[in-house]
């Protein structure tokens, strides 16, 4: 039976998050998403498309997070709960693989969209954030 530093699919506990270049403990889940806006472009007189064009990035990433004492994401600086959000710097949120140290995937020039915290009798606290991000890659920024 192979180790898990020898498997080569990732899986949620080999995942390290760096935010700002701090490292989220107990993160349960992140999950990114891009749209690139793209469209059908068409010819007078036919309903085929002719071909389809990109014609804007978009981009997110959401994070899930046990809520820990001293530790929340507004009290590191990464989320608001109101006005806050007027003086916060953008942020990158890196992911490598705990294993190796390789980068997985980058997501840079974050913006908080949005956070919220759940509080319930008998569970683990948490709280969610989406950011939208300015762009991704794998550790090199991609060049047009």
């Amino acid at each position: 039976m192979a180790t898990v530093k020898d498997q080569p699919a990732h899986a949620g506990h080999t995942i390290r998050l760096k935010i700002g270049g701090q490292e989220v403990g107990r993160a349960q889940s992140v999950s990114g998403r891009r749209s690139f806006g793209t469209e059908n472009q068409y010819e007078i007189g036919s309903i085929m498309p002719q071909e389809s064009v990109p014609l804007r990035a978009e981009g997110s990433v959401s994070l899930e997070k046990y809520r820990i004492r001293g530790k929340s994401l507004a009290e590191l600086g990464l989320s608001s709960y109101g006005i806050g959000i007027l003086t916060m710097n953008v942020i990158d949120i890196e992911i490598t693989d705990k294993y190796t140290g390789d980068i997985v995937i980058v997501y840079r020039g974050c913006t908080l969209q949005e956070s919220s915290e759940t509080f319930q009798a008998n569970a683990m606290s948490g709280e969610n954030a989406t950011w939208l991000y300015l762009s991704a890659d794998y550790g090199k920024p991609e060049s047009a």
